[in-house]
């Protein structure tokens, strides 16, 4: 195992490009280890004042781990803008740091960073593993081939940490996608930023924020489960005294089921996002469990219906009182869960007879 650390021998400059080896190795664009827990020689103490370099990390064969900048950004500090590159193996990548702690929450700590996690089963941070306080990067990660697990931002958010507006791609593999992050604790204003999720092929599980969350608000989101049957929630899967996002969910191709918020819950009311919800040819046989009639929109495209009185005579209910919208007979259909047929009226969908279709 090789540990490859810019910014010392062989790589004296600020903006690096290193490459690692066909071994698994453990590579940081900048000169900043001090406290890691990896065993890696540690230097340079934490990413406290300035920005880290430009780097551009190949980790080449192996199951490797990748740091942007440092093992830790704390009080004025930022990470550079980074490009990361797994290779082949199953790779670990981290677009800034592991922590991500500053002094001033309303810093921009985290650089824009582009993560590629490549051939295996991957997992990608665009900013750090724990992010506390400050704002994440802009960042662009794509998890390639494999079961991967993308971050936009961390696995675990702080207080007052805002997500950055990040695009996330899953590749081909059954992957899980989170526009922040998978934890954010109990918060006091932190938000998520303005994501777009694609899953790709296979069976993805696609979370617009974070997968749990208590207090701060989503962001307004859009996320496009593609081929395979997905499951999509435009917010939190749980949140608590959470407020939702006005999201955007396109279940692609295939069965599928979407939650424009997710399962939130708050001590005196829930403050859900309006959501809309796109369907078009090929859509496959999908369910949408938190249709809200006073505020969400079905958006049905390519299947040449003029208006609602056109469509109206392809709702009808299930056997379990659920409303169904059948989009071509019963190949494609949209199932609202909690929903009676005779509730849905003109202002719940938008129309376009546009040549669209789900590939």
């Amino acid at each position: 195992m090789a540990h490859l650390i810019g910014g010392i021998a062989p790589w004296l400059g600020l903006d690096n490009h290193i490459f690692g080896t066909n071994d698994p190795d453990i590579v940081f664009g900048d000169p900043f280890t001090t406290d890691n827990s990896l065993g890696v020689f540690e230097i340079g103490g934490f990413l406290s004042s300035g920005q880290g370099g430009r780097d551009s990390l190949d980790g080449h064969g192996g199951d490797d781990t990748l740091f942007g900048d440092a093992w830790a950004i704390s009080d004025q500090g930022r990470g550079g803008d980074d490009q990361l590159d797994g290779g082949a193996g199953d790779d670990t990548l981290y677009g800034d740091a592991f922590s991500i702690d500053v002094s001033d929450s309303a810093i921009v700590a985290g650089g824009n960073d582009r993560l590629s996690g490549g051939k295996g089963n991957d997992t990608l941070y665009g900013d750090g593993y724990n992010c506390l306080r400050g704002r994440g990067g802009d960042d662009w990660l794509d998890g390639g081939a494999g079961d991967d697990i993308l971050s936009g931002d961390a696995f675990s958010l702080g207080d007052f940490f805002v997500g950055g507006n990040d695009r996330l791609q899953g590749g081909e593999g059954h992957d899980k996608l989170y526009g922040d992050g998978l934890d954010q604790g109990v918060v006091e204003s932190g938000i998520g930023g303005d994501d777009h999720l694609y899953g790709g092929s296979g069976n993805d599980f696609l979370v617009g924020d974070v997968l749990f969350s208590g207090g701060g608000s989503g962001g307004n989101d859009l996320l496009d489960g593609g081929k395979g049957d997905d499951v999509l929630y435009g917010d939190a899967e749980v949140g608590v005294d959470t407020a939702g996002g006005d999201d955007l969910l396109i279940g692609g191709a295939g069965n599928d089921q979407l939650w424009g918020d997710g399962r939130l819950t708050a001590a005196f009311a829930v403050e859900t996002g309006a959501d809309q919800f796109l369907f078009a040819r090929n859509s496959g046989r999908d369910e949408i469990f938190d249709f809200e009639l006073d505020k969400d929109i079905i958006q049905i495209a390519g299947y040449g219906y003029d208006d609602f009185a056109d469509f109206l005579s392809n709702i009808g209910d299930d056997a379990d009182g659920n409303a169904v919208l059948r989009l071509n007979g019963t190949v494609d259909q949209v199932t609202l869960i909690g929903i009676h047929a005779a509730d849905l009226s003109a202002a719940n969908f938008v129309f376009a007879n546009a040549d669209f279709a789900l590939v």
